[in-house]
This record gives structure tokens, sequence and C-alpha cells, in this order.
């Protein structure tokens, strides 16, 4: 497939059709995201594949009780914010039991250039706060990993979604890596899921802001 047709190609999936995706094909995504630029060449990424319905399962429940942990407490402050963000979590998240496929994605920590630099001469919280979370290059390396990991899966014909609406519930979510699945990276946390599969036909895409909101000429 043409690159410009892949790019357009690329959409949110969340409804899959039944069929497996080869061990060869996840390999050629993970290939295509382990090409990607990162900061100082960390590559601080690295892939987990989950076939297993039962693991799958596990981890949707742990986030659906993570939810309700969270809506119960939230309900005593906010009740109509609280069962807007119950039903995201069912419409939005737990979705990922249904693909063939679940990637968790994870990441390590990087220190930006200049913030060890900026400790050193005494700069104050908000620099280096500054340094580490708005202009994270760490992020920006893990992102244009998955993107190039989506770019190829839609070159090979499957569908994805970017899901990082269960990272309030990460930490239930990397014990059952580590308990079930017998999987820990020291130094590395949970940054992302991926869901994969054949996409189901017919599903819609909000509408992109054209070029000229997005672009300035100085």
């Amino acid at each position: 497939m043409e690159l410009q047709a892949v790019i357009e190609k690329r959409q949110s999936i969340r409804r899959y059709k039944e069929g497996d995706v080869p061990k060869e094909h996840i390999e050629e995504m993970v290939r295509a995201a382990g090409l990607a630029p990162s900061g100082k060449n960390i590559q601080n990424w690295h892939f987990v594949v989950i076939k297993d319905k039962a693991i799958m399962e596990k981890m949707a429940a742990a986030i659906k009780a993570k939810n309700e942990e969270m809506v119960a407490e939230m309900m005593k402050v906010d009740e109509a914010k609280a069962l807007r963000f119950e039903k995201f979590a069912k419409n939005f998240t737990l979705f990922f039991v249904n693909a063939p496929v679940l990637t968790v994605v994870m990441s390590k920590v990087y220190t930006p250039s200049g913030y060890n630099e900026y400790k050193l001469i005494g700069a104050d919280d908000e620099t280096l706060k500054d340094l580490l979370h708005h202009r994270n290059p760490g992020m920006q390396s893990l992102g244009a990993a998955i993107e190039n990991f989506y770019l190829r899966a839609v070159d090979l014909g499957y569908g994805l979604c970017w899901l990082t609406s269960a990272n309030y519930a990460a930490a239930a979510l990397e014990k059952i890596l580590k308990e079930d699945c017998g999987f820990e990276k020291e130094g590395y946390f949970l940054a992302a899921l991926l869901s994969i599969g054949v996409p189901e036909d017919n599903q819609k895409s909000p509408a992109k802001l054209p070029v000229e909101e997005i672009l300035t000429y100085v």
C-alpha cells in the first residue's frame, strides 16, 4: 500500500472480525516500531503481546474494578462526572477483550538534555517539571515507535486502537503481567495498550482539523 494511503486509512478500530494475527505479522509491526527515532537513541520501548483471552479478561476486570472504586469516590463529590467516567471505561476501554491480540507497550523514563544541568545549577522545580512533563522527549520517542507500529499494521490489513485510557489502572495491569504472565522488565512501566485485529467494516472516525488550522508559516 502507498504510504499516503496507509496514513489516510489509519483510524481507531474498536470492533474486530474473528481470526488470528500471525506471529510473523506481529514481528513486522514490532520491527517497524523499532526503527523509530528516539532521544539519544534510548529506544525506550518494549512490546508484550497477549493472545490469551483469560489474561485479557483478567486485565479488563482489573480496569473495571479500579474504575468502580474511583466512581464510588467520585459519586461523593460529583455524581454527573462519576457516571460519565463509568460510561467512558465501558465504551472506550474494555472493548479490547474482543480483539484477537492485545499488545502492552512498556517504556522507561528518559532524562532530557538540560535536566541534570539545570538541577546542578539550582533551577527551580517548575523549570525541571517543564522539561520532564510538558516537553518529555521519552514520550515523544515512544509515540514515534507506536505510530510506526500502527502504520505497519494498517499496511498489513489490520486495525488498531491505541489506548491510554486504562493507564489509571496501570499498577493492577503490571501486577497481572508479573504474576500471571511471568513478565517483568526492570525500569519499565506500562505506557499504553494496542488492540489489534482485522477491522469490522464501516467504523466511523471523528473529523480531523484542516491544514490551515494546524499550520502557521512565519
